[in-house]
């Protein structure tokens, strides 16, 4: 738990569970089928939202060459909390994703560092819609918990910027959910993606626009948030 928290979690967590309480009705406008909206996977996502917060308390810069392992603790949070017993039993999957994560050439962590890098004049929400896309279109860069992952770092990278976090709720889980399906079926690579990845990348990062909470949701009263965001 961060030492000065910025987040109001109770918040996150009655926006989440909204959604839970309509997540079959809500499933019926899905262009996939999802897994169930669990009370350990709603659980385990507030407590990404503690970590990401943690961080930007702290000034941790997840795409500095010496913290891109942190993306690793939001991705086995996501999957598992933070429960040690928890963390024994997924030890194997664990360890195969923080190989998969520094050793897949095509689509690791050296593939989103060097995007990140490379569109540090896009506007916030490009470069968070971008970040996103580079996460979960194939390959993806953790084995499981990609949608979960991403949406996490795209709220850090928001908050770093002064912004909300975006968090699911019943007004953006449809427009949230089927552009994810989209991405999660597009390859990062090839003739193909030259074209079709920036504009999937522009749409998302209007719909993060259209979609963000009013500047105090979700944080807690009198909260300031420095915008620091950099690449190293």
């Amino acid at each position: 738990m961060p030492a000065t928290r910025r987040l109001d979690l109770p918040a996150v967590e009655r926006a989440l569970r909204e959604v839970q309480a309509r997540f079959a009705e809500l499933s019926q406008h899905f262009t996939e089928p999802r897994d169930p909206f669990t009370d350990e996977v709603l659980l385990n996502v507030v407590e990404g939202y503690a970590l990401i917060d943690d961080y930007v308390a702290r000034g941790v810069d997840l795409f500095d060459l010496q913290q891109l392992n942190l993306m690793l603790e939001i991705n086995a949070t996501v999957l598992c909390g933070s429960d040690p017993a928890r963390r024994l039993e997924f030890a194997p999957h664990l360890a195969a994703t923080e190989a998969h994560f520094f050793n897949n050439v095509e689509g690791g962590i050296k593939d989103l560092y060097n995007w990140y890098c490379s569109y540090g004049s896009d506007s916030i929400w490009k470069r968070a819609a971008g970040v996103y896309v580079r996460i979960l279109s194939k390959p993806q860069l953790f084995i499981e918990g990609n949608n979960r992952t991403g949406s996490l770092i795209v709220s850090y990278l928001l908050m770093r910027a002064g912004l909300p976090p975006f968090v699911l709720s019943l007004d953006n889980a449809e427009g949230y959910f089927n552009p994810s399906s989209v991405i999660r079926n597009s390859a990062k690579h090839g003739v193909k993606a030259l074209y079709e990845l920036p504009k999937i990348k522009k749409k998302y990062a209007a719909f993060l626009e259209a979609h963000a909470p009013e500047p105090g949701k979700f944080f807690l009263g009198g909260t300031s948030m420095p915008a620091h965001e950099r690449c190293r």
